[in-house]
């Protein structure tokens, strides 16, 4: 179990605040062991030593590239372009930023996911709080066939990628994603997309319950309709042991 205690959080502005400043995470607290793994949180409060080996064991399986996943989520024309109640105002900012760790994870070879929202035009299979958008006579938010499913400019899904469709916020509830991750032998992820407190939050989460290991968000291809909002959540994520690193940071090659 992982836990922060009288814990600080700063974080220097975000793209989508249109700065170039580095982010710049710093905890401070109780009961800390600082671990010195490059990508996880420093310093990072563990609640035994068997927690700290285990995540010292996992630091070679981390820099694998044929043992990670980079998931892709709702980078989407409704989600980025649209201006709709899908829309995520921050999206459109990060765009250069996800293009850029899509092309990074090719040249590593990691493994692509394309994680999309697509639902049945009548609504059928969407959460009853959104029912209302969709029906006859109307085009609701990422309908199958729309032009809002689609990925934006930029994001092109190539062979040997994966494609997942869910219909609630979570990459796991109710698809595949798990099993086609297990098979392929993946056991450590890294998030990219919107938005910060729905689908990459429950997604996050899902994967640490499900024990991948590490799990990353980079800070700065993620978003959310605020800053406030983004930071908030990757603050919670981070307490769980999550990795919160900028693209510059993961893109680096490993020494």
């Amino acid at each position: 179990m992982l836990m922060a205690k009288s814990s600080e959080f700063k974080l220097s502005p975000l793209p989508f605040q249109k700065h170039s400043k580095t982010p710049n995470f710093s905890f401070s607290g109780t009961n800390i062991l600082h671990n010195k793994r490059p990508n996880w949180p420093k310093p990072l409060s563990l609640c035994s030593k068997s927690a700290l080996a285990r995540a010292q064991s996992l630091e070679t399986m981390a820099d694998d590239s044929n043992r990670s996943a980079l998931l892709v989520i709702d980078m989407q024309k409704d989600f980025i372009e649209g201006v709709g109640p899908f829309l995520v105002k921050g999206g459109k900012e990060i765009v250069p930023n996800v293009i850029k760790a899509v092309d990074v994870a090719r040249q590593r070879g990691i493994l692509i996911i394309w994680v999309v929202r697509e639902h049945d035009p009548l609504g059928r299979d969407v959460e009853l709080f959104r029912r209302h958008l969709y029906g006859a006579g109307k085009v609701g938010p990422v309908s199958k066939g729309s032009e809002g499913v689609e990925l934006v400019d930029g994001l092109v899904i190539k062979e040997g990628d994966y494609k997942v469709v869910k219909t609630r916020f979570s990459a796991f509830f109710d698809t595949h994603l798990h099993s086609v991750l297990q098979g392929a032998g993946i056991n450590s992820l890294v998030i990219t997309g919107v938005q910060t407190p729905n689908c990459i939050r429950q997604t996050v989460y899902d994967a640490v319950a499900l024990d991948y290991q590490p799990v990353t968000v980079l800070v700065d291809a993620t978003a959310a309709a605020t800053p406030d909002i983004h930071l908030a959540n990757l603050f919670d994520m981070k307490n769980i042991g999550v990795a919160i690193p900028t693209l510059e940071e993961w893109s680096k090659p490993k020494a």
